[in-house]
């Protein structure tokens, strides 16, 4: 949607919101006689601040609630019907008491244009939108849990890493990289869910680090540090309130990668201070990876836990090389061997064959 228009809609919808529900007709009679569009958009608002509690059998639009999966800082997940399709969705709610918050209503919006950017097996897909709701792909299965065995976690880790280097090469992050935003189906294909937190990458210079080129951050809250994410799947520089680039992506697979092989988190703490002082401070228990684990692997989980992201792996696209190519393939495991080697090897194998005429048998 353009811009300008969503704000006009923004403008009239708290206007409106701020009436007595008998005024509010004729307001927008008066307010936008010739947009009949800009109109329903705002009835739609409306009708969804003002709609009660949602609960099982509920409509919102053509689609009747079947129940609750899952609920989170941007909103509450329902497993859904689309009575028109005959099929079963997941619907994103933003909560009636949050509604008529600017900030929300906004991240709220950005989140379904991000997620109807992007088209990828590994993402889960965007439908449309229904009144305050997202309608997206419902992706049955399991959240994403280890200890996995080695073979299972690296296949796991590629799809990831190929999920992801689709959204950065169409100019978005995801920010909020966890295994409670990852499943995988019974057939094993891994999905990432809630692009909620996601960040449009700015092209022009020093826009990454500009407060206002941020959809999803008031300028006000940037000032002040507000953190988004969950802490111990941060980077450094989110648990310390910096802007994040495709680098946080990174550092978050690395540490979703470590757990699925490790059976723990890289960084925990009783609580979320103690976990941002970890991500901050320490290092993970490199020995709690498993001794299957290959060396290459190891290396790649440390390269993207790297906390100065200027030494961290730079894309995510090598860490699915790293994952694709077999140990043995890699160039770091074909480094030559010396001279000195190969000449020892050779003179072993020419008085094997020939011990008989250095060495005669009396």
């Amino acid at each position: 949607m353009d811009p300008q228009r969503w704000a006009r809609i923004q403008s009239l919808y708290h206007a409106a919101l701020a009436m007595a529900p008998g005024e509010r007709e004729d307001y927008l009679a008066v307010a936008c006689p010739h947009e009949p569009e800009v109109r329903r958009e705002v009835e739609s608002l409306l009708k969804g601040a003002d709609s009660g509690p949602v609960t099982v059998g509920t409509h919102i639009g053509p689609h009747e609630i079947l129940g609750l999966l899952g609920a989170g800082e941007m909103g509450e997940v329902y497993r859904a019907r689309d009575t028109r399709l005959k099929r079963e969705v997941a619907l994103k709610v933003l909560p009636v008491a949050f509604a008529s918050d600017p900030e929300r209503l906004a991240r709220f919006k950005r989140e379904a244009e991000v997620l109807a950017a992007i088209n990828h097996p590994n993402i889960a897909h965007i439908y449309g939108l229904e009144q305050r709701a997202i309608v997206m792909e419902l992706v049955e299965g399991e959240t994403l849990a280890g200890p996995l065995p080695v073979d299972t976690a690296l296949d796991y880790a590629r799809q990831i890493a190929e999920a992801l280097e689709y959204a950065h090469e169409k100019g978005v992050i995801h920010r909020d990289l966890k295994p409670a935003n990852i499943k995988v189906t019974p057939e094993g294909q891994v999905k990432l869910l809630d692009f909620g937190l996601a960040k449009a990458i700015e092209d022009r210079a020093g826009a990454v680090g500009d407060p206002e080129s941020s959809p999803t951050l008031t300028v006000g809250a940037t000032r002040v540090g507000t953190i988004l994410g969950t802490a111990a799947y941060m980077s450094p520089e989110q648990a310390a309130g910096k802007p994040a680039d495709r680098r946080s992506d990174i550092w978050s697979f690395g540490a979703v990668l470590y757990e699925m092989l490790a059976g723990k988190r890289a960084f925990d703490g009783e609580s979320t201070s103690e976990t941002l002082a970890s991500v901050l401070q320490e290092e993970p228990d490199w020995d709690a990876l498993p001794a299957m684990t290959p060396t290459t692997i190891r290396k790649l989980v440390r390269r993207c836990l790297t906390k100065d992201r200027r030494q961290r792996l730079q894309a995510i696209g090598e860490a699915r090389i790293h994952i694709e190519l077999p140990e043995e393939e890699t160039a770091e495991t074909q480094k030559p061997q010396p001279a000195w080697r190969w000449a020892t090897a050779l003179f072993f194998i020419m008085s094997t064959q020939n011990r008989d005429v250095l060495f005669p048998a009396k």
